[in-house]
């Protein structure tokens, strides 16, 4: 039992790390839609027959963007280059990854920043669902801290009551202090073995910092699912420069594909909201919530 109680109270801790550490990557990653750039082959049947290496590569997140990319065709071979590729703030007025034509008076029309109403909004959202997401599920990760460490010292605590096993994680958290209990016995003078009982309990604090470990948690998991939902329509759907846009200064020469889906929206963001998720509902099997008949 105790082993077990230990393994329970590790593995939760362990998902919360990942689904912190895979939030984290991907707020912080460039790589959410990707854009490959190709040479044209005079003899290509056309559709991307022959597109198997690309010349060049641009990448998109809620707040990181590149320009249109710029090929030199005199040079042997030709190259390719991706220019003005950054990160920007999150937030302010024509200080984000995308950006209205009203925001950027006077600057190029073909500036890579500049979007449409549609595609700046599922962009922003994305980045505030994003941020969001990564606050809940590492502010869990936070309130697990104290609960596991607790039930790791008790679980293997080796001064245990006399004749009793370790307090489990299940039972650990549930108890609301920690006291001492002796039973007088009339006959305790003519038993020399009697020891008085001890019973390890936790704060009262405790089962509310369950509840609230896993409401951040579920929260945590549906900000991160519609960062996604905005993501695949922002940065996929109606990303620009599309892929006509992309080489219309190179046409003839340099092919594009759509903007997909690259690895901080395909892995990362889910990676992250599928152990939140797990963690969520083991915290909830795990350790005991509020009593809500003394509230009530």
């Amino acid at each position: 039992m105790r082993r077990r109680a230990l393994a329970t109270s590790i593995f939760i801790f362990a998902l919360s790390i990942i689904s912190t550490t895979f939030v984290l990557l991907a707020l912080t990653s460039k790589r959410w839609s990707v854009q490959k750039y190709y040479i044209n082959d005079v003899n290509s049947p056309g559709l991307g027959a022959t597109w198997t290496s690309p010349i060049c590569v641009a990448n998109k997140s809620p707040f990181y963007r590149c320009d249109a990319p710029v090929i030199n065709t005199t040079a042997h071979p030709n190259t390719c280059v991706v220019p003005n590729c950054q990160f920007y703030r999150p937030y302010g007025r024509n200080k984000t990854s995308c950006r209205l034509a009203v925001e950027t008076v006077g600057m190029d029309p073909d500036n890579g920043l500049i979007a449409g109403a549609q595609e700046c909004q599922d962009v922003h959202y994305t980045g505030n669902l994003q941020i969001a997401a990564s606050v809940f599920i590492t502010l869990a990760l936070i309130l697990l801290l104290p609960i596991t460490a607790a039930n790791i010292l008790l679980t293997t605590s080796s001064h245990h009551p006399a004749g009793g096993a370790a307090p489990t994680a299940e039972s650990a958290a549930t108890e609301p202090s920690t006291t001492k209990t002796h039973h007088p016995d009339h006959n305790s003078n003519s038993n020399p073995h009697h020891r008085p009982q001890y019973t390890h309990r936790f704060s009262p604090y405790t089962p509310p910092i369950v509840l609230f470990t896993i409401l951040s948690l579920y929260i945590g998991v549906i900000l991160q699912l519609i960062a996604q939902f905005f993501g695949v329509l922002g940065l996929t759907i109606i990303a620009t420069p599309d892929q006509f846009q992309a080489v219309q200064h190179a046409s003839g020469v340099l092919g594009a594909t759509p903007w997909v889906i690259d690895k901080a929206l395909a892995t990362y963001a889910t990676v992250a909201w599928t152990s939140a998720l797990a963690c969520a509902v083991l915290v909830s099997r795990a350790y005991r919530m509020p009593r809500w008949d003394k509230f009530f």
